[in-house]
């Protein structure tokens, strides 16, 4: 038996099928209000088939392009669907996964890699970029914080480093940057004087090593190829918190034995339909109060 919408009660009865564009669909009835419903849980109000919406956010956040995803799904479902319906899916599912997802912290990193890397913004001349600063931990793989901002400064660096301080429970032992100027105050404000470890060298040096966080960069420089470049810092903001959260919960890692970075945090396994069902069952207890 399933949950009436209506009522909040578990006494339904199957009644028959519907048919809508992704085919049939099986309705319950509720035995007490006489609600007849569909149980889509995570997917209400949506005529597509929910296979075929989390097959499309799995191969957007592998990187496949709009139109091939398109042509993916016409070939595999015999199913026309335009580049804006899969984006609307993306933003969509990637707020609600993001709104769960963020529940979740690390309690403590050793050792923190931190960088930042330019994204270029559509309509912009040459030499004006979408900066993405991001903070990995390097045991687990799991990307800790991301900030987005028009500018690189010390500015943008404090505000990078509080977000990080916020998704730690305890300040790491070590963080790991290269020799930009924007890291050694932020990180004095934001975590004390002499409170953490700022391991730093010149990028060039063959001392530096700071492999897991430019990793993570050719892998979000493979996915963001296909789009050449963001229409807005929105857009980017919207499109990397979806990449984030791929990464961190559904992206297995050869180096962690094929285990996800949230996995290997100790937060579980957990894949689009799971991650999707959480969100809609954290939401049910506000519905009831």
């Amino acid at each position: 038996m399933f949950r009436c919408p209506k009522c909040k009660k578990t006494n339904s009865v199957n009644a028959g099928l519907r048919k809508n564009k992704s085919g049939f669909v099986q309705k319950h009835l509720c035995k007490e209000c006489g609600h007849l419903f569909v149980n889509r849980k995570g997917f209400e109000r949506m005529r597509t088939h929910p296979e075929v919406i989390v097959t499309a956010l799995d191969l957007r956040a592998k990187g496949m392009s709009l139109a091939k995803i398109c042509d993916h799904i016409k070939v595999r479902y015999n199913l026309k669907v335009s580049r804006k319906t899969i984006l609307d899916w993306q933003v969509k599912f990637g707020e609600m996964i993001n709104h769960f997802t963020s529940s979740f912290q690390l309690y403590f990193s050793e050792n923190a890699h931190a960088d930042e890397t330019y994204l270029r913004k559509k309509g912009h001349v040459y030499d004006e970029f979408i900066y993405y600063w991001d903070v990995i931990d390097y045991t687990t793989k799991f990307l800790i914080a991301d900030h987005i901002s028009d500018d690189k400064n010390e500015i943008e660096g404090k505000k990078f480093m509080k977000k990080m301080k916020h998704r730690l429970e305890c300040p790491p032992m070590r963080i790991h940057t290269d020799n930009s100027y924007d890291y050694p105050t932020a990180i004095r404000c934001s975590f004390g004087t002499n409170k953490v470890i700022h391991v730093h060298f010149p990028a060039g040096k063959h001392k530096f090593k700071n492999n897991p966080i430019e990793r993570l960069h050719n892998t979000l420089r493979e996915n963001y190829k296909v789009m050449r470049n963001f229409f807005s810092i929105e857009t980017a903001y919207r499109y990397l918190t979806f990449f984030r959260n791929y990464y961190n919960f559904l992206r297995p890692h050869n180096t962690l034995c094929g285990r996800t970075p949230a996995e290997s945090a100790g937060m579980g396994r957990w894949n689009w339909w799971s991650l999707i069902r959480a969100f809609i069952q954290l939401l049910s207890p506000m519905a009831d109060n």
